[in-house]
């Protein structure tokens, strides 16, 4: 008479021996791994309309502790973007987030640092963001992409920025020209393969 332990054994062996010679799925051996080259390249001009007073104003002052150089003051801002310099134009993206001023001295200018995230509004990335972190301390300067998300995820990159002046309200609604270049990883589509025997 067999004993149970022997039992087992034939058990195991027997389900292990139909689990082998059954059809298995796998995942592709390339999902996750690049073919070739996962990234792409992203090359945008923009101009970014700013509008810091008025009926149509796209920021707003949320702390300003009194100190000199306006150091601290603190705005919340949803500025648009756009193809053109024409505000009527269809918005691109928005960047949403604040800017701070972190300058003490006088001597020393203004440096706005700001974090925002750059959501997208038009049908080729619609919903997607550029994360995007910097300062603005002159006419021109430069910003860096920490990251993006939906078609942009995984970003990485620079957007330069120059000041171009609209002909009225110079000192309440700025127009900034800004390139965008940047590396994004669009998400792989998840494949199954069946191995046949």
């Amino acid at each position: 008479m067999a004993r149970a332990s022997h039992v087992v054994v034939f058990l195991v062996f027997s389900n292990l021996a139909i689990a082998m010679g059954a059809t298995l799925p796998l995942l592709d051996p390339y999902v996750g791994k690049c073919k070739s080259s996962c990234e792409e390249e992203l090359n945008l001009s923009l101009y970014l309309h700013q509008v810091v007073s008025g009926a149509a104003h796209n920021q707003e002052v949320i702390l300003s502790p009194g100190f000199a150089n306006s150091f601290g003051v603190m705005a919340v801002n949803d500025w648009t973007m756009h193809n053109t310099t024409d505000s009527t134009a269809s918005i691109i993206a928005r960047a949403k987030g604040m800017h701070i001023q972190a300058t003490q001295s006088q001597a020393n200018g203004e440096a706005w640092f700001l974090p925002f995230s750059m959501v997208f509004e038009d049908s080729s990335f619609g919903g997607s963001t550029l994360q995007v972190m910097g300062t603005i301390s002159g006419a021109n300067g430069e910003w860096a992409i920490v990251g993006g998300t939906g078609k942009l995820s995984m970003a990485r990159g620079t957007i330069k920025f120059t000041k171009v002046q609209p002909e009225s309200n110079p000192n309440t609604e700025n127009y900034r020209k800004i390139d965008i270049h940047a590396f994004y990883t669009p998400s792989p589509a998840v494949s199954i393969v069946t191995l046949l025997n």
